[in-house]
């Protein structure tokens, strides 16, 4: 009777131990699908896959890369403000917004915070882009202001004090002149690069759009 036991279990034993030594031994993907990792990230990409058990070169399991071009770029990577690239892969660009107490559009150089927002998106309630005020708790001050007269403060932030009477055509309204000289009625300053657009201006959120929006001179730029 044990002798019969033993031909019974002892051949299952053996099988099941095969099993467990041979199955410890696999590395592969069940599923059998690998994304290639063309900037060995550790994330692949996932427009360009390999489907075999072993794990071929240059592939990984995941397939959460946003761009498999750049290793600086995959999920929970460090998100750089204002280069207009999203690191992180969330959908979501990191800007340097300044805080703007005065509402009055200009923000404090002194009081920033990075904020991450959909790319286009105005800036979150009570910041900016900008920097450009000088004086963040009055509106009447900022770098598009009328320069008001004998009152000794530079009430467009250009520097200069009580300057000449001179103002500017501003045909698309958005509060900055072009270099032509108002007849009559128009703005103390000549900062637009393109007075018929009234979201090209100094100051306005630079996009990927082929344009240069805060007339800086540079399109599109990459800090």
């Amino acid at each position: 009777m044990k002798n019969r036991f033993l031909k019974i279990i002892l051949p299952i034993m053996l099988l099941v131990t095969a099993v467990f030594i041979i199955g410890s031994g696999c590395t592969g993907d069940p599923s059998g699908d690998w994304f290639e990792d063309a900037d060995g990230d550790g994330y692949g990409d996932n427009g360009s896959y390999n489907s075999q058990y072993d794990q071929p070169q240059g592939y990984v399991a995941d397939n959460t890369d946003c761009d498999d071009t750049n290793a600086s770029v995959y999920p929970g990577a460090t998100e750089i403000p204002d280069n207009l690239i999203d690191e992180d892969c969330n959908d979501l660009h990191a800007f340097t917004f300044y805080h703007d107490e005065d509402g009055d559009g200009f923000g404090n150089s002194d009081v920033s915070e990075v904020i991450e927002i959909v790319l286009g998106e105005g800036a979150p309630e009570n910041f900016v882009t900008n920097n450009a005020d000088c004086n963040d708790k009055d509106p009447n001050i900022n770098p598009i202001a009328d320069e008001i007269y004998n009152n000794e403060i530079d009430d467009n932030c250009n520097g200069e004090i009580d300057t000449d009477d001179i103002t500017y055509v501003d045909d698309d309204g958005d509060g900055y002149g072009s270099q032509v000289q108002a007849e009559k009625e128009g703005v103390y300053n000549a900062l637009d690069c393109d007075d018929t657009n009234s979201k090209i201006h100094p100051y306005a959120l630079e996009i990927k759009d082929g344009i240069d929006n805060d007339c800086d001179g540079i399109v599109d730029e990459v800090s």
